[in-house]
């Protein structure tokens, strides 16, 4: 008998421990439905004008070190490049990225000038500072010397991949590096001095300081 008493108030207990939390979510239910008069009259966050914010506008000025690989670094020497960068803000986590870069080598024996689209991945926010990665596709234009009279270029197909952070000087003006690995999925032509291959890889360290708007 003592047993079956436990057990009904024990039940019991579980049945009022139910009928209080099904009120309580209720309750909770109620308060956070809106009404459509109440959702008219709710107001948008405001526009946050900062580097990268969703919305924004960010352009570039990339100015740094183009490291050649592979059959590249064995036929020609490393260079400056420069690069303009736009990117636009389309959430907190994500950007459109595109850039348009030139680079030359070995006096004129060889240049290279890129046309880059991509996904920008913005990877954390800590105070000022903001890490990235970028992953992308472009059109890569290498151009090689064959005689001191006669060149051969080609337009090349590519990816490119690489981390970078950037510091938000002020509202309007940031700074940063990035690190970017450059594949161009390159084919071999037939020129007056032979067969030429226009693919390689290459990577390049940039600085860039830009503004948003």
């Amino acid at each position: 008998m003592s047993l079956i008493k436990s057990v009904i108030q024990s039940l019991f207990v579980l049945s009022l421990i139910l009928v209080v939390s099904t009120n309580a979510f209720a309750g909770s239910w109620n308060t956070d439905s809106i009404s459509p008069r109440k959702a008219s009259s709710t107001k948008e966050p405001p526009f946050r004008l900062m580097p990268y914010a969703p919305g924004t506008n960010n352009l570039a000025i990339d100015v740094g070190q183009v490291f050649l690989m592979g059959d590249l670094a064995s036929s020609y020497a490393d260079s400056i490049g420069y690069q303009i960068h736009y990117t636009y803000g389309v959430s907190d986590i994500f950007g459109f990225d595109t850039s348009l870069g030139l680079s030359d080598h070995s006096d004129g024996k060889f240049s290279m000038a890129t046309l880059l689209m991509g996904l920008r991945t913005n990877l954390s926010w800590f105070d000022k500072v903001v890490p990235y990665m970028i992953f992308g596709l472009g059109f890569y234009k290498p151009s090689r010397q064959l005689t001191m009279t006669s060149s051969a270029s080609a337009f090349e197909f590519g990816v490119h991949l690489g981390p970078g952070v950037d510091l938000e000087l002020t509202k309007q003006l940031f700074f940063g590096a990035a690190i970017t690995f450059h594949d161009i999925f390159g084919t071999s032509r037939k020129t007056e001095q032979g067969v030429v291959d226009f693919g390689g890889t290459f990577t390049t360290f940039l600085l860039h300081l830009g503004v948003t708007l």
